[in-house]
């Protein structure tokens, strides 16, 4: 017996060092965030896990939301409310002409709970740069490689900052959070995401093809950080969330200690209320501007909703725009959607003049005009309030 457990001992000490030496060591964290909780990867509620954020304030002039008419009065119907019982979810918030209208919580979660965005963080990024493009730091149609020299030989050349923000780089990210050993992993977990980032570059022709990566978004918080004093934090804070009035504190993971240059990881972990994401999703209804107050370009705005098709005749996709997700109801409504990995949704229905927010610890695979299935089901299950 004491010959196995050493026999252990020396197999798991083997690994833990090999994991270091060949810069593996990332997967431990992996491991004690996902298998160990019972989950294939990384979930909602992990901010627990995280070893350095930043703080993006609650606003010194808190805006809470006005009750609408109908708050209190009406409620999901039957089916409405299966759904939302049995799909995992976490929240579900619905705003209408700037007035809450409907809102429940499930599993524990309540109006103080700070959950993790995913990737909704990638269309904040996007933010980002809008704010950036109206202090005249960044030109989006401009060459990448004039803000990251790196990518001003071969094939980089030609890339755009707008082709990254539409996903149209053809750099080979890779996308996969079950792959332990692959590039979003890594991103996810480890350390020192500048280098893991470094020696990617465009393999093909720029703008021809579209692949949804963590790893443009990241390019895009990097070329941020050339152009402008400060960090991604500060970017947020000072010029949306202070402005719409947020009110309470949100976090943003980095990747590794700040004092050593940490960075966001631009593309997941910021973690804030439900009631605080929907206020990105009416600052796309009112494209940019809060309450009368513009807070980035109007037109940047409007081609950040534009579907990729319509502003290039290289690649065919109508299903996304600059760090966001496009798409039209059965009857012909158009909306725009923050999404994220566990079908963390902020949806805007201009139409409707509504905003929809769900968060949850899962979605379905199955897809619908290239969106997860349950945007759909979200946005029916607002609808039909009642």
């Amino acid at each position: 017996m004491k010959s196995t457990l050493r026999a252990i001992g020396a197999s798991v000490f083997a690994a833990v060092l090999l994991s270091y030496l060949t810069n593996y060591d990332y997967l431990w964290g992996g491991i004690r965030e996902t298998w160990l909780r019972g989950w294939e990867n990384a979930q909602i509620d992990d901010l627990f896990f995280r070893d350095h954020v930043r703080t993006i304030p609650a606003s010194s002039n808190p805006q809470p939301w006005p009750e609408g008419p109908n708050w209190g009065q009406v409620a999901p119907d039957e089916d409405g409310r299966t759904w939302l019982e049995n799909s995992k979810t976490a929240s579900f918030l619905v705003i209408q002409n700037d007035s809450l209208v409907y809102e429940s919580y499930f599993k524990g979660h309540d109006v103080t709970t700070l959950t993790n965005s995913f990737s909704m963080v990638k269309s904040i990024t996007a933010m980002a740069v809008g704010l950036a493009v109206n202090r005249g730091l960044v030109d989006e149609q401009a060459r990448l490689s004039e803000y990251l020299p790196r990518f001003a030989e071969g094939e980089s050349a030609d890339l755009t900052v707008q082709e990254v923000l539409q996903m149209r780089s053809n750099i080979p990210f890779g996308e996969s959070y079950k792959d332990p050993f692959g590039f979003q992993a890594k991103a996810y977990y480890r350390d020192d995401n500048r280098t893991l980032l470094e020696p990617y570059r465009v393999e093909g022709t720029p703008g021809t093809t579209f692949h949804y990566q963590g790893g443009n978004t990241m390019l895009l918080a990097e070329m941020l950080d050339q152009v402008r004093e400060g960090n991604l934090s500060e970017d947020i804070a000072n010029g949306l969330w202070e402005q719409m009035g947020a009110e309470h504190d949100a976090f943003w993971g980095l990747d590794g200690d700040p004092s050593e240059g940490a960075v966001e990881r631009s593309f997941a972990q910021y973690y804030a209320t439900t009631r605080d994401f929907a206020r990105f999703g009416q600052l796309m209804l009112d494209t940019g501007a809060w309450k009368g107050q513009q807070l980035f370009p109007r037109d940047f705005t409007e081609r950040m909703i534009t579907p990729i098709e319509r502003l290039t005749d290289e690649v065919d996709t109508d299903f996304y725009g600059y760090q966001i997700w496009l798409g039209t109801t059965d009857d012909g409504l158009p909306f725009s959607m923050l999404e994220g990995l566990r079908g963390q949704m902020v949806i805007s229905l201009p139409d409707l003049d509504m905003v929809v927010v769900r968060t949850g610890y899962d979605k379905l695979k199955d897809k619908k005009r290239e969106l997860p299935v349950d945007t759909y089901t979200v946005i029916d299950v607002a609808r039909r309030l009642q």
